[in-house]
């Protein structure tokens, strides 16, 4: 099994994804460029914000909803999704 590239990245600002002011937004859109020149076939994503009795683990292989776990954010941050190919 090959390995692939990995990175843990901090999503920061949960403005970072809708305000092209913010320095580190200029840094990752030049940084994705260089590093995904194609779509992952695969995303790992880790959360602290799901809680459960048990360790769990969720596999999406559709289409799922996203949830806004956050309040008082300008309006597109709750219209923000990742649709599974």
């Amino acid at each position: 099994m090959a390995f692939k590239n990995t990175f843990y990245i901090s999503h920061g600002s949960p403005t970072l994804s809708i305000d092209e002011n913010i320095e580190a937004r200029k840094f990752f859109e030049s940084w994705k460029k260089d590093v995904f020149p194609h779509i992952p076939t695969s995303i790992l994503i880790i959360s602290c914000h799901w809680d459960t009795a048990i360790p769990t683990v969720n596999v999406v292989t559709n289409n799922n909803d996203t949830i806004h776990d956050f309040y008082g954010f300008p309006k597109p941050m709750y219209q923000a999704s990742i649709d599974v190919l």
